[in-house]
C-alpha cells in the first residue's frame, strides 16, 4: 500500500515539473507584439489607397472597392481621434497610386483604372493641408503605371519600377518639389518588380518584395541619395544564405501588395500575399543598425494586401485592404514591444 501511494507521490510531482518546464518553455516562445483595433476609417471599404503622413497626421484616400474607383480623402490627427473629410482628390479616380510627403505638403499620382481608356495613369498632385487644396504638377517623368513604389528623403521625392500595362520597370525618378521637376538617376540594379516595398530609415532607404511576370525574388537593397539627392549609391542587402535570420528574411521578401512602417531604426513588414498566393497576416521586423531579421505577432484582422500602413507619434497603425473579393475599412494598432495578449 505504502508502494503504492509512493508511486503515486512521484507520478504527481514528475507532472508538474513536466507543466513547469512546458510553460517555460511556452513564456520563453511567446513572439513579441500585440495589436489592439481602433477607430475604423470613416470612407467606404476599399484596397488600394494612399497614405502620407504630415506631422501628427495622416491622409489616406483613392483606392477601389470591387466596382467602384474612389476619389475621397480622409485626415485623421492622433491628438484628436477622429476621421475627417478633405479635399476630395481632383484627378481621376484610382487605385494602386503612390504617394509621400515633403516639407509639410503630400505627392500623390500614377495609379490605375480599368473604366479609363488609358488604364495605367501618370499625372501628379500635390495637396497642401494648410489650404486644404489640390494643385496639378504636370506628367510623372518616366512612362505612366501603377504598382510602383515611393519614398522621400530630405526635401525630395523618389518614385520607381512598378508596371506600365506591358513591362515590369527599373527605371528611377528624382522629384524637387523646390522646382516641380523630375530627374532621371541611377535605376534600381535588382530583378525588375512591381508590388514592392521600400521605407526609409536614417536618410537611407531599402527596397524589397514584389514579383515580376508572377516570380518573387529575393533582392534587397540599400539606396543613398548623392549630396544633392540625385546619382544615388545602391547597395545589395541581401543575407547569405548561411546567417541564421535567412529563413526570417526569405519569409519577409517572398510577397508583394504588403505594407512597411518604420519606427526608429526597425521596419515591420506586414500582410500581403505571399508565395503561395493567399493573403498573409505574418509580420517581419528589419533592424537596419544590425541587419538583423526576426518575426512579430501576425496581425489580428482578416489577412490582407494592398493596405495602408502609417505612423503617428512613433505608434504604428494598419487597415482597409482586400483579401479576394473581400475589401476592409477595419484599422488596427500593432504595438511591436509588447508580449500578445489575445483579449487586446
Amino acid at each position: 500500500m505504502k508502494q503504492i501511494k509512493l508511486a503515486a507521490m512521484l507520478f504527481v510531482l514528475s507532472g508538474l515539473v513536466m507543466l513547469n518546464a512546458c510553460s517555460s518553455d511556452d513564456d520563453d516562445d511567446d513572439t513579441l507584439g500585440n495589436w489592439t483595433k481602433v477607430t475604423p476609417f470613416k470612407g467606404v471599404k476599399r484596397s488600394g489607397a494612399f497614405s502620407f503622413t504630415i506631422g501628427t497626421k495622416v491622409f489616406v484616400g483613392l483606392g477601389y472597392d470591387g466596382d467602384d474607383y474612389w476619389s475621397d480623402v480622409y485626415g485623421f490627427d492622433i491628438n484628436n481621434g477622429y476621421w475627417e473629410s478633405m479635399a476630395p482628390f481632383p484627378g481621376k479616380a484610382r487605385e494602386r497610386a503612390v504617394a509621400f510627403s515633403v516639407n509639410g505638403k503630400g505627392y500623390v499620382g500614377l495609379g490605375y483604372n480599368r473604366d479609363e481608356d488609358t488604364e495605367e495613369l501618370r499625372d501628379f498632385w500635390e495637396y497642401d493641408p494648410a489650404t486644404n487644396a489640390w494643385d496639378s504638377l504636370g506628367l510623372f517623368g518616366g512612362s505612366a503605371r501603377y504598382n510602383a513604389i515611393a519614398f522621400a528623403i530630405g526635401s525630395k521625392g523618389y518614385v520607381g519600377t512598378g508596371y506600365d500595362g506591358d513591362n515590369t520597370n527599373s527605371d528611377f525618378w528624382q522629384y524637387d518639389p523646390s522646382t516641380n521637376t523630375w530627374s532621371e538617376i541611377v535605376s534600381y540594379p535588382g530583378d525588375k518588380i512591381e508590388s514592392g516595398l521600400a521605407f526609409v530609415v536614417d536618410g537611407k532607404a531599402y527596397i524589397g518584395t514584389g514579383r515580376d511576370n508572377g516570380l518573387f525574388n529575393l533582392d534587397f537593397w540599400e539606396f543613398v541619395p548623392g549630396t544633392d539627392g540625385s546619382n544615388p549609391t545602391w547597395t545589395k542587402r541581401t543575407p547569405d544564405d548561411d546567417e541564421s535570420d535567412y529563413d526570417e528574411f526569405k519569409l519577409a521578401m517572398y510577397r508583394y501588395d504588403a505594407t512597411a512602417v518604420t519606427v526608429g531604426t526597425k521596419v515591420y513588414i506586414i500582410g500581403g500575399v505571399a508565395s503561395t498566393g493567399a493573403a498573409v497576416k505574418t509580420v517581419y521586423v528589419f533592424d537596419a543598425t544590425t541587419f538583423d531579421w526576426d518575426d512579430r505577432t501576425g496581425y489580428e484582422g482578416s489577412a490582407r494586401s494592398l493596405a495602408v500602413g502609417y505612423v503617428l507619434s512613433d505608434r504604428i497603425f494598419v487597415g482597409t485592404g482586400q483579401n479576394g473579393t473581400s475589401r476592409y475599412d477595419d484599422i488596427w494598432e500593432f504595438k511591436p514591444l509588447e508580449e500578445y495578449d489575445e483579449t487586446y
